[in-house]
């Protein structure tokens, strides 16, 4: 079940504290990540140009890892500060422009609602680190088998560094 805010019902400060999930996040490439239930706690309050959103939850994660796609596990906190502001107060850029930092935070809004599904699922996308392994000394897939290096060597003959083939040469001719 989804839970909604409606910011034009929101008047004065709100806390909420809702749990969400389970959530799941495409990042192409038949790469997924689910995100196990969490509880948001998030205070929402009116601010001039439209609602500050602060909060945060603390969420376990499972993706494939990056070496030898078997499942990596995350766990962790994530917290944000947020402004929502009707989509009608979004400056029109004239020409292409450097934004700062503070205005990162602004997300404007053509519609009234905001899903805290959605709001979960955003700020998951920025804790899911680039590569994510299942363990620190993952050793990954062979590149020419495609065996799974944690379980053993696989039966592919060591490849010689081409660099050392004329070295070889000098050993033959003795």
């Amino acid at each position: 079940m989804t839970v909604w805010i409606r910011f034009s019902d929101i008047t004065k400060p709100t806390r909420f504290q809702e749990k969400v999930g389970p959530v799941k996040l495409d990042f192409g490439y038949q790469c997924e990540v689910q995100v196990d239930p969490v509880t948001l706690a998030v205070w929402v309050e009116p601010v001039a140009a439209g609602h500050r959103l602060e909060g945060g939850f603390d969420y376990k994660a499972s993706l494939p890892c990056s070496r030898c796609l078997e499942t990596a596990r995350l766990e962790g906190s994530a917290s944000f500060v947020l402004e929502y502001q009707p989509a009608h107060q979004a400056p029109i850029p004239v020409e292409e422009t450097e934004i700062a930092l503070d205005e990162t935070q602004i997300i404007y809004y053509d519609e009234d609602t905001l899903s805290l599904e959605d709001l979960v699922a955003q700020q998951m996308y920025l804790e899911i680190p680039e590569k994510a392994l299942c363990r620190p000394d993952c050793k990954g897939l062979c590149a020419k088998c495609g065996a799974d290096l944690n379980q053993g060597p696989c039966p592919c003959p060591p490849e010689a560094d081409p660099r050392w083939t004329a070295l070889g040469q000098f050993s033959k001719k003795s």
